[in-house]
């Protein structure tokens, strides 16, 4: 009996009209039952364009390989760009099936076979001849289809892809059409000051990835997988594993223009005709807001100081007396006793030789530390950074005067010959763009101090160790381990002058 595979293809360019997969599956059913045949599989590809090599199809390729070739004699398709639209694939895969000795039948074309089977190679001549015609229309698909991806580009309309973080796929009814747009996700939303606010407290990029991580925020990809019904799934894991957020991801993604709404082309923000970026959905943050947290990212990102989590309760807060090199965190278990002995010790020693190693039970420095800090502050009232936002617009002045450049370029090599006055109306825009920015101040933005409204001792008692960590280096506390000494910065103040402090600031009442 003659063993039969089904290839049924549906493709992904919406421009193609094609018969759907029930239909095409409907028709070589019935042709099966006519001619008595054995139908040994179905090889169904959704969504694959007739431009993907056969071999390389997630459904049908499989059939074609050494494990599963014995398994079939004749490969039946409805029709002929059912098998490939490209005509080098085409062609090649009938002298494949040739070479091996496979039938294709195509259902609306019942010379095929024949021709393909032709020794004269007339019938070959004939079927390249006939694979000229879906090419040509997938060149058309294809032209169509780039062709409305750049009418759409500049416009508010979402093209396709994964969203940027922030923001969710909607579909909405404009001017008798459906087109897809983007709006704010309010959990992502969620997610992204969370962030904001870590970053602007001081947190590193690592720590707000292992944030994130703890609990269990996905990512942009998952988050897209999920919307489609999909597992989430880290490359390189099984299914159901979702992606971990990295210190790379949380420092690209608050670096992002796509925060505020701005539409991307190759990475690069789209801008239209009046050099204004094209906005393709509300902004997540304020140009307040977001130039403050582009400082706090440049500062982060030009920092040299990196901590290891989890290394040192008081990393960047306890130094060595001899070499200043920062003081490591150390532990041992006695074990007659089992009670745990902690240090903290010079972090060079032994492996340089600029001192002798400094070593200090760690009970001792932090109460040490938390004693001499609520002395010196703890009646100070908190402060936090706020970020006063400047009007340097160099950044912008700049990429409009490249852009200027671009579009002169574009105009000498021709490509505003068939519309002249776009490229006049665009060019007068950028201009008068330009002149605007370059006439405006410049006055750079600057971190402000304001009160909270408590004090640091009111502050220190809600704190936990790490917290605690953090607003020592905030406050620009250090000490130097010595043997049997400790030295603090800054100085701590004389009685007199302490009690004047206090008194101005209404802590204490006059004699």
């Amino acid at each position: 009996m003659r063993r039969v595979l089904f290839a049924e293809r549906i493709s992904v360019d919406k421009g193609e009209r094609s018969e759907s997969i029930e239909s095409q599956h409907e028709k070589l059913s019935r042709r099966a039952e006519t001619e008595g045949v054995a139908v040994v599989g179905t090889a169904v590809d959704l969504s694959v364009s007739g431009g993907v090599d056969p071999f390389q199809r997630k459904s049908l390729g499989p059939w074609l390989t050494d494990e599963k070739l014995s398994a079939w004699d004749e490969l039946w398709v409805s029709t002929a760009d059912r098998l490939s639209r490209d005509q080098r694939h085409f062609l090649s895969f009938v002298m494949w099936a040739q070479d091996h000795n496979k039938r294709i039948l195509v259902m609306d074309d019942p010379e095929f076979n024949k021709q393909m089977l032709d020794d004269d190679g007339l019938g070959l001549f004939i079927l390249h001849t006939k694979a000229l015609g879906p090419a040509a229309e997938l060149k058309r698909i294809k032209a169509r289809t780039k062709d409305s991806h750049e009418r759409r580009r500049f416009t508010a309309r979402w093209t396709g892809g994964i969203p940027p973080f922030g923001y969710r796929p909607v579909s909405r009814y404009v001017e008798g059409k459906t087109a897809t747009y983007l709006e704010q996700d309010p959990d992502m939303v969620r997610v992204l000051r969370f962030m904001r606010e870590q970053v602007l407290a001081g947190q590193s990029f690592f720590a707000v990835a292992k944030a994130l991580n703890e609990k269990g925020e996905h990512t942009a990809r998952d988050r897209a997988r999920i919307r489609k019904g999909k597992p989430v799934h880290r490359r390189g894991a099984e299914e159901g594993v979702p992606e971990q957020w990295s210190e790379t991801t949380v420092k690209s993604l608050l670096r992002d223009p796509a925060l505020l709404g701005h539409k991307k082309h190759k990475g690069e923000v789209l801008y239209d005709s009046q050099g204004q970026p094209v906005r393709v959905a509300e902004p997540i943050f304020t140009e307040e807001e977001w130039t403050a947290l582009q400082a706090a990212v440049e500062a982060r990102v030009k920092t040299t100081v990196r901590r290891v989590n989890g290394t040192s309760p008081l990393y960047g807060v306890v130094f060595c007396g001899e070499c200043q090199s920062k003081a490591v965190h150390k532990s041992s278990i006695h074990k007659p006793s089992g009670v745990e002995y902690r240090y903290y010790s010079c972090g060079a020693w032994p492996k340089e030789n600029r001192c002798r190693g400094i070593s200090v039970r760690a009970e001792e420095v932090e109460e040490f530390i938390e004693i001499e800090f609520l002395q010196r502050y703890g009646l100070e009232p908190v402060t936090e950074r706020v970020w006063v936002p400047g009007t340097d617009n160099s950044r912008e002045l700049e990429e409009v005067r490249k852009r200027i450049a671009r579009i002169r370029d574009n105009y000498e090599s021709g490509a505003y010959d068939d519309n002249p006055e776009e490229y006049k109306e665009r060019l007068h825009a950028l201009r008068t763009r330009r002149d605007e920015l370059a006439a405006e101040p410049v006055t750079e933005g600057h971190w402000q101090e304001k009160a909270t409204g408590e004090t640091f001792e009111d502050l220190w008692c809600r704190l936990d160790l790490e917290g605690q960590r953090q607003q020592l280096i905030k406050s620009g506390y250090t000490v130097l381990l010595g043997r049997k000494t400790f030295k603090i910065t800054p100085e701590p103040e004389a009685p007199e002058v302490r009690t004047a402090r206090l008194r101005r600031l209404g802590y204490l009442s006059g004699e």
